[in-house]
């Protein structure tokens, strides 16, 4: 985890990384913030954003008062977010970082959204809950989201294609991913394609990708390993979706304050 990404989702596409993947970043951030009010964590709290990427939910959740810090490995995507920041500056702010390597016990919430479905390996999926519970405060928030494998598995037999097209002022872009099931090693294998097509001239990005997807046990797992407690799980940042709804789970977590 310690090399740049170089995916050009992260890379030389981070300017277009929220045309092609649209989110509903209002609602599920006061989705996010109900969570948080709910766990004793208010507007004006230190939140860190694991994995920002764009920045969208860190700048958002700024927005409703909390004091924002987002950390990616991509400086493109960091690049992209700081320009982003626009009227909430002094609220948020954004560095490079890898999220195994955070301060310790700063933070009032942690949110991470999709990032650990990019680790693979059992010693780095022990690492990074390993550095949540360091960079938390006691009883501090753990908001987290990933890919759920029998979920995952079913959809994606279903629909291995995406394709989106988008008109930029770049150019026309289209993105394509297809995956390639490893039911053994719970993996989705991805091959990605950017085309973008500018006054005749096109140029293309092939990148392939691992993903292993997660249990809802081996979640469960982790967050007892690492000092967390009080687990509530979901299918989405909307608390009246159920697991299973979805191919995701989304978590929220409490770190146990072990002097109380």
């Amino acid at each position: 985890m310690n090399d740049v990404p170089r995916r050009p989702f992260y890379a030389e596409y981070a300017w277009a990384f929220d045309l092609l993947i649209d989110r509903p970043v209002r609602k599920e951030c006061a989705a996010i913030s109900e969570w948080l009010v709910e766990r004793g964590v208010r507007p004006g709290a230190a939140i860190l954003d694991a994995g920002c990427g764009t920045g969208r939910y860190a700048i958002e959740l700024a927005r409703r008062g909390y004091v924002v810090h987002g950390v990616d490995l991509s400086p493109d995507l960091i690049d992209v977010a700081t320009r982003a920041i626009g009227d909430s500056r002094g609220r948020v702010s954004f560095s490079v970082a890898d999220v195994t390597q955070l301060p310790t016990s700063r933070y009032a919430a942690i949110l991470c959204r999709g990032v650990l479905n990019d680790i693979v390996d059992d010693a780095g999926r022990d690492a990074v809950f390993a550095a949540f519970a360091e960079a938390l405060e006691p009883n501090a928030v753990l908001i987290l989201d990933v890919r759920e494998w029998a979920a995952s598995l079913e959809r994606k037999t279903r629909e291995p294609l995406f394709r989106k097209r988008v008109s930029t002022d770049r150019g026309e872009l289209t993105f394509t991913s297809v995956t390639a099931l490893d039911p053994a090693n719970r993996q989705l294998l991805i091959s990605e394609k950017h085309e973008l097509v500018s006054q005749g001239e096109e140029r293309v990005s092939d990148y392939y990708f691992v993903m292993r997807c997660w249990e809802r046990a081996e979640l469960h797992e982790m967050l007892a390993r690492h000092g967390f407690g009080e687990i509530a799980c979901f299918g989405a940042y909307d608390p009246a979706v159920a697991i299973g709804a979805t191919d995701r789970v989304v978590v929220v977590a409490q770190r146990v304050d072990a002097a109380t």
